[in-house]
């Protein structure tokens, strides 16, 4: 399979790295200015197609990235990012400066979920990132693309505390990775992701609202694309996040699995009700996982 590229307005060139194996599963983007920067790298077994991706549009050198959190599937590959192009810097989350030299802690918290076989299998191990590779995020910072075009890093936590978001205002397009949700190929609609331990939905609003007060005209997000309905899609996550957690808090006597089970079937019947063709619903569904959902969500209910 080869890395699909999208160049849209502006110099962003969308890259869809195969992950898992996968079409339309994970989104990295490269801003080609005078200064350009790669946002999201992937997960380890993802690199190959990132680097042919760039490779295809003439990229033979990356200085920098800016990755949107720590979560594996964004972040897994950046030790192999950092070997490869030596005078690459990686900019990140303050933890990111804790965790990626030594990447075990955020490897083992992941492998309670999904097990070390599945993660080895579909992610690939992490490489750690020499200290000196990485620089740490602060909120309102600007890399300076070209003259009188700046990218600005706000704060986005959430769906993570540890969360970024990158702003164009010259393209009018945000860099949101998991922050919106999910929006599959063919959805005009989004997929609520709210995994543990982080998830709070009242801090995840407030960040929504703020990115709603900017000037957009696109969204461009991880899992998947960029999307030229960026208003509609916000306010369409703050209705399927309310409606997700009050789904979950009438099931008070269930394990999260058995809640998990019957959120799924509740959200596939939603959608056959929309009309929503067979694919799509697959696509949203097979590239969830609900018991996450469950658990976040009731954490969420718990602590308030």
């Amino acid at each position: 399979m080869e890395p699909v590229v999208k160049k849209f307005d502006n110099n962003i060139y969308q890259i869809d790295v195969l992950m898992e194996g996968k079409e339309g599963r994970l989104a990295c983007y490269y801003i080609d200015t005078k200064d350009p920067i790669l946002i999201e790298v992937g997960p380890s077994n993802s690199f190959p197609y990132l680097i042919a991706g760039l490779e295809s549009i003439g990229i033979q050198n990356i200085r920098r990235s800016a990755i949107t959190h720590l979560h594996l599937d964004h972040v897994g590959g950046i030790g192999h990012v950092v070997e490869k192009y030596k005078n690459h810097f990686v900019h990140v989350h303050e933890l990111g400066a804790k965790h990626l030299p030594a990447p075990e802690k955020l490897w083992k918290a992941v492998a309670e979920i999904y097990t070390e076989e599945w993660l080895i299998r579909n992610w690939g191990e992490i490489e750690p990132t020499p200290i000196q590779n990485i620089h740490i995020l602060n909120d309102g910072h600007e890399f300076e693309l070209e003259k009188n075009r700046k990218l600005k890093s706000l704060y986005s936590p959430g769906h993570a505390k540890h969360h970024y978001s990158f702003y164009d205002s010259e393209s009018g397009t945000i860099f949101m990775g998991d922050t919106l949700g999910l929006i599959y190929p063919h959805g005009d609609f989004v997929q609520p992701n709210l995994p543990p331990p982080d998830f709070d939905k009242d801090i995840l609003f407030n960040t929504l609202e703020k990115i709603y007060s900017l000037e957009l005209k696109q969204l461009a997000i991880a899992h998947f694309g960029i999307h030229s309905n960026p208003y509609e899609l916000i306010e369409n996550a703050f209705k399927s996040i309310d409606e997700w957690i009050q789904y979950i808090k009438e099931l008070p006597n269930t394990s999260n699995n058995e809640a998990a089970e019957l959120l799924k079937n509740w959200v596939i019947s939603n959608y056959q009700i929309l009309n929503i063709d067979q694919k799509t619903i697959s696509n949203y569904i097979n590239n969830a996982s609900f018991l996450m959902q469950v658990v976040g969500i009731r954490n969420y209910i718990t602590s308030k």
